[in-house]
């Protein structure tokens, strides 16, 4: 909608200002008036700051403080009962939000692949400084313990990630051909190439030390590789990694006594610390023919870790990870150390437990995920493990914990969701409610 600019004429003309003398007699006791509305405006001011911003009582989404710098919390929703505990809604406000500030600063450091930061020993100094023994802050050793206990080579594949991420911001199908190695031949072979190096521990490994000591061991051969192909990146945590920042930070307001919320991060991580009793829910989605169901809701109680696996695109924060092309494809950032290329057995794959972290459930989950097609035997091999599982399958949604809780079953035009909950002596098939 176009606007004109008024002409002089269209302004209005102001009245002249006119002067007006106080008498002496009543100046006192004018300006003790006006100190005294001075002070009054000035309390009412500070009354409505104080109101406004400091924390309410109740649910709230705990925001990290912009002082903090850069933070990893853009990919967080942190919610939390503020004073749900009893505590002084205000004080607890402040002290959790600068908790987690810190922390979430402190995270998007340490897991950084292409920036350093001063007294920081990160990811990115780890893969600058090869064959050589570092002292890093104890999360990102812990990190690291985990991934090398558990067996798992996704990490080793820096050199694709470093390239493949780029992916993510093409504009048009045109454009993949550089990144894509199911369109393209010679990014195939680069990243397996690259992939073949990521499985081998001989070329490639972290040796853990003790005392955060860690050492990043590169064979001569790959070295030289890398050296050729301009690689700086052999270490990068990719879709794995906010499973360890959202541990960090459950583990760590926990461990301070702040339990009364919980943690989800936009691609899937989620752990809930309140153990207060109170009921919370996980939708339970299925993809079908482009698609999204909501087939059901899961409900729970207590303390959880929760890995929801999405191969689609279910909001616009998920453009960073899947893209799709125009006849329909996904590429994800699920790639797999066999070839370097992406991968995802099924759309919709939850998996939860009252033990295990999210680190710990995505790291047994990954190579059932992570594949052509969806090995259900390993899957419900988990449970043993302490690790449930819920995923739909022909309009059923299949869980593996006998305790599961549903309710809310899609039901509306001619499609109907039922459940299959697996125990070891049998199957029970239970109607929608």
């Amino acid at each position: 909608m176009g606007r004109k600019a008024r002409g002089r004429r269209d302004l209005p003309h102001p009245k002249p200002v006119e002067k007006i003398q106080l008498s002496g007699e009543n100046f006192g006791r004018r300006a003790v008036l006006a100190l005294v509305l001075l002070v009054c405006g000035v309390s009412a001011l500070v009354y409505t700051f104080v109101n406004l911003f400091a924390p309410q009582k109740g649910w709230q989404t705990i925001a990290a403080n912009s002082s903090a710098g850069p933070t990893c919390a853009d990919e967080l929703v942190f919610l939390y009962d503020v004073g749900g505990g009893g505590q002084s809604p205000s004080v607890e406000g402040r002290e959790v939000t600068a908790l987690y500030s810190d922390a979430c600063r402190k995270l998007f450091q340490l897991f950084h692949t292409m920036e350093s930061f001063e007294g920081v020993v990160n990811l990115r100094e780890i893969n600058l400084h090869p064959n050589e023994t570092l002292t890093v802050d104890a999360a990102l050793y812990r990190a690291l313990e985990q991934v090398e206990r558990s067996g798992d080579r996704t990490i080793y594949l820096g050199p694709v990630y470093a390239r493949y991420q780029d992916l993510f911001y093409c504009q048009d199908d045109s454009q993949l051909m550089d990144f894509d190695p199911w369109l393209s031949e010679a990014v195939r072979q680069e990243y397996g190439a690259i992939a073949a190096y990521a499985r081998d521990p001989e070329a490639v490994s972290v040796s853990l030390l003790g005392n955060n000591q860690v050492c990043l061991r590169v064979s001569d051969e790959y070295l030289s590789y890398a050296r050729r192909e301009g690689i700086q990146r052999f270490l990068d945590f990719g879709w794995l990694k906010n499973a360890f920042v959202v541990d960090y930070l459950a583990d760590l307001l926990t461990e301070k006594g702040y339990t009364n919320g919980s943690i989800s991060s936009y691609d899937g991580f989620s752990r809930n610390l309140d153990s207060r009793g109170l009921s919370y829910a996980l939708n339970v989605y299925d993809y079908v023919d482009g698609t999204v169901y909501q087939a059901g809701v899961m409900e729970y109680q207590g303390p959880i870790s929760i890995v929801s696996l999405r191969g689609y695109a279910a909001s616009e924060a998920d453009r960073l990870r899947i893209y799709e092309l125009r006849n329909g494809e996904r590429r994800t950032a699920y790639l797999s150390p066999v070839d370097g290329r992406c991968r995802n057995a099924v759309d919709d794959l939850a998996c939860y437990s009252r033990t295990a972290g999210c680190g710990e459930i995505a790291l047994r989950a990954a190579p059932i995920y992570v594949a052509d097609t969806l090995d259900v035997p390993a899957l419900e091999a988990l449970s043993g493990g302490g690790i449930e599982s819920i995923r739909c399958e022909n309009r059923v949604i299949h869980g593996t914990d006998p305790g599961l809780a549903l309710s809310g079953l899609y039901e509306k035009d001619g499609v109907r969701y039922t459940v299959s909950v697996r125990s070891e002596e049998h199957t029970s098939e239970l109607q929608s409610r």
